[in-house]
């Protein structure tokens, strides 16, 4: 099933010629509509976000079938960073339903641009792995779901990733040389540069603790500490990564998770320097100075009916500007608020308009949150006066 179609949310999606080199912001230039105007308080609005295909790729297409990664903020560029999928007959890519490429949504132009792809690895969800032409001279991980496994650092400009769901990639068809490299893919840490856009392998992993399932995995950069944070899908094994040392260490958890972290994605409560989670009508925070899980009030009942989306709904945000989470619904008027310290969500009546499950940022320079789904995209202004 395709994403693609942006009808009915007034989504530009091109394919222009004017893609940014890697670590670059985008060019300046006349942004969407609702970048440039003050939207209304608290209501989704659809994004008149344009969509870039890499330039240099002429015969690049959008594969939007992946619903199973997560995105970040890079601060350094004010961009949400999401992940898609990009293909090529000329070049020999064919992620399938993975992702191979990150993009880079600023809210302030509007503009959307593909940062990075995957150009040395050809294959995907369909099998037929093989190490393409540079590969050597520029080692990259495979196409892959990342779920909520992908964090950034401010201070370096750099994004991890780690596990995921890419082992369809071994499959029919694949070389013996794409096998071997996808075994030291899944038991490494990746990092990548804005400024040199170049990733690196780090032969290190929290495999090396811990045979954990490398789906629904968790990634989180803790500022005060220095370190990624990672959490497997269960909520019941934990690690820290030294940035300094790149070494990972196994810690031991204090309190048990009070909820299921598979289908979860997170946000970072700067304010407290807790990580924030949500599932459903389930919330819960995790605190890395304590090792421990403190559960948060439901945010509504949740019905018998296993056919209503909000039990599998999954977005999340905090908004430091008014210490406030944020978690989205099938529609904007199932939006919910809970002020930090308080004991019941509200609930926000933003609008009859349809939303995607994707995976919302904020951004505190336009002082809006942006949720983006491949190529469907959203913003909101939240205004607790309003």
């Amino acid at each position: 099933m395709s994403y693609l179609s942006a009808v009915g949310i007034g989504l530009a999606v091109i394919a222009a010629s004017e893609t940014a080199s890697p670590g670059e912001p985008p060019a300046k230039g006349k942004a969407g509509s609702s970048q440039r105007r003050d939207i209304p308080a608290n209501t989704w609005m659809p994004a008149k976000a344009e969509f870039a295909l890499p330039a240099d790729i002429k015969d690049a297409r959008w594969v939007t079938t992946d619903g199973y990664c997560g995105s970040t903020f890079r601060t350094a560029s004010g961009e949400i960073i999401s992940r898609s999928g990009v293909r090529s007959k000329a070049m020999g890519l064919t992620p399938g339903f993975y992702s191979n490429a990150t993009l880079g949504w600023n809210l302030s132009t509007g503009k959307v641009r593909v940062i990075d792809v995957a150009r040395h690895w050809g294959g995907g969800s369909y099998g037929g792995g093989r190490l393409l032409a540079g590969f050597k001279q520029n080692e990259m991980p495979t196409p892959r779901h990342t779920y909520d496994g992908l964090t950034y650092v401010p201070e370096t400009d750099t994004m991890y990733f780690v596990l995921g769901a890419n082992w369809r990639i071994g499959g029919r068809g694949a070389d013996e040389a794409a096998k071997r490299q996808l075994a030291i893919d899944n038991r490494s840490t990746w990092k990548y540069s804005f400024k040199t856009g170049r990733w690196t392998r780090i032969d290190h992993n929290v495999y090396k603790f811990f045979k954990c399932s490398p789906y629904e995995a968790h990634l989180q950069y803790w500022p005060e500490g220095k370190k990624l944070l990672f959490l497997n899908d269960g909520g019941s094994k934990y690690a820290q990564f030294d940035l300094a040392t790149e070494k990972w260490s196994q810690v031991k958890l204090a309190s048990r998770c009070p909820q299921s972290l598979y289908n979860a994605r997170s946000t970072w409560d700067s304010k407290r320097a807790l990580w924030v989670f949500r599932l459903g009508p389930k919330t819960c925070t995790f605190d890395p100075k304590t090792s421990s899980f403190t559960a948060l009030p439901d945010a509504y009942d949740m019905p018998a009916d296993r056919k209503d989306k909000r039990r599998s709904w999954k977005g999340i945000v905090y908004i430091p500007k008014h210490d406030t989470y944020l978690m989205t619904g099938p529609t904007g008027n199932e939006t919910r608020v809970l002020k930090a310290g308080e004991a019941k969500w509200r609930t926000i009546a933003g609008g009859e308009i349809e939303l995607v499950n994707g995976y919302p940022q904020y951004d505190p320079k336009t002082d809006r949150v942006g949720l983006i789904y491949q190529t469907k995209a959203f913003l909101f202004r939240y205004d607790p006066q309003k």
